[in-house]
């Protein structure tokens, strides 16, 4: 586990199995899971966390994002799940039942006090990603709606036309950094965000096709 800005952690999947880290963020108003794989478990990071306050809540951005490790992560910490009705009914045939606390709304959802949802469809038709303040830096969580591969943004789907409500939803927020979905071999681990239309602007040209 290791610190990537102030309060983030990346945790790799026991073994470093799976697609990719788990977001890990350090709250004085609780700790939050985000990015934990549908496959694979972090559970070998467990008693860091309890070191660290444990887990107050996660959050299953999509239906690829939730899982054995959510579960898990719910027995160990009594975190709380929260998912959009729309991924937790994509989720719904899995025949090793999913644990959901909180089956939301897909709209904006202020969560734990401070925690904005912001839906995002377009790789899945229910995607949240998560803002959340964290050491004075308003970071937006994109998992793998949008994240970076050599230098450049990667949309979760590359059809404009699906991606593109979710990312003009962005415009009107503000934040410092995105902090995308992380795979093993990636070295951009978020992005300073000067101008979010801009940065809007950017990720739309990324869509390559219409």
């Amino acid at each position: 586990m290791r610190e990537v800005l102030p309060g983030v952690f990346l945790v790799p999947q026991n073994g470093e199995k799976g697609y990719g880290y788990t977001h890990f963020v350090e709250r004085p108003s609780g700790n939050l899971i985000l990015d934990a794989s549908r496959v694979g478990s972090i559970s070998d990071a467990f008693d860091a966390l309890a070191g660290r306050g444990g887990v107050k809540a996660a959050v299953i951005s999509d239906r690829h994002l939730g899982g054995v490790a959510t579960n898990q992560i719910a027995e160990r910490f009594g975190a709380e799940i929260f998912c959009s009705v729309i991924e937790a009914e994509a989720m719904g045939h899995r025949r090793n039942q999913l644990h959901i606390d909180h089956i939301l709304p897909y709209a904006r959802t202020t969560v734990l006090g401070d925690v904005q949802l912001i839906p995002t469809p377009g790789h899945t038709a229910g995607q949240f990603s998560t803002l959340v303040e964290v050491g004075g830096a308003r970071l937006l969580f994109t998992a793998d709606f949008i994240w970076r591969e050599a230098g450049r943004w990667r949309p979760g789907s590359p059809s404009r036309k699906k991606m593109l409500a979710g990312l003009e939803g962005l415009r009107d927020l503000a934040f410092d950094h995105v902090v995308p979905w992380t795979g093993y071999g990636q070295t951009e681990l978020f992005v300073p965000i000067a101008s979010v239309n801009e940065t809007v602007d950017q990720m739309i040209a990324a869509c390559s096709k219409p």
